[in-house]
Parts: structure tokens; sequence; C-alpha cells
């Protein structure tokens, strides 16, 4: 999961790739708050206006493929997989 801080710090990175079973969201909403570090910001930018605020302002999370489909993530890859795919892409 990478729900708040951690999908502002998820979206901080040049290439963002997922697990299979990843999730993501700004559940911000549910403690009466807004998303800080930025979140608005590059949500926004990442998946355009109305997924945004949808996300934002319900707390909806959204799985891998649907962050893929939207541009939030680069490439998904099975979970046990993942870890070396990063490391293969890194190299």
């Amino acid at each position: 999961f990478a729900l708040g801080g951690g999908c502002e710090l998820a979206m901080m990175c040049d290439i963002l790739i997922a697990g299979d079973k990843a999730k993501f969201g700004q559940p911000e909403i549910n403690l009466g708050v807004i998303p800080g570090a930025g979140g608005t910001q590059r949500l926004t930018r990442a998946i355009g206006k109305a997924k945004a605020m949808h996300m934002c302002l319900t707390g909806e999370m959204m799985d891998a493929a649907a962050a893929e489909r939207a541009g939030l993530v680069a490439k998904i890859y099975p979970a046990d997989e993942l870890v070396d795919e990063a490391v293969k892409m890194a190299a």
C-alpha cells in the first residue's frame, strides 16, 4: 500500500513501478484534512484533475492496474518479481 505520505513519496520518484497487488491512495480526507507534501499537486499532474479530485475528496484507493492506466505507474510486475525488475532497471 502507498497511502497518504507513502503515495506522495512514491510520486516523488523519477520512475514509478509497482507490484500487481499495489494500492495507491490519498485517504487523509477520512481524517478531515487534505494531503500534504505536494500530494494534491503531484497527483493532479500525474493522473489529471478529475481523477485526482476524486481520490483526494473521497479517499478511494486505486489498484495497480488502474494506476498504470491513469499514468501514475509506468510498469507493473508480479509482486514476487518486483525487486528483481527494479534492480535490473537501475543497473
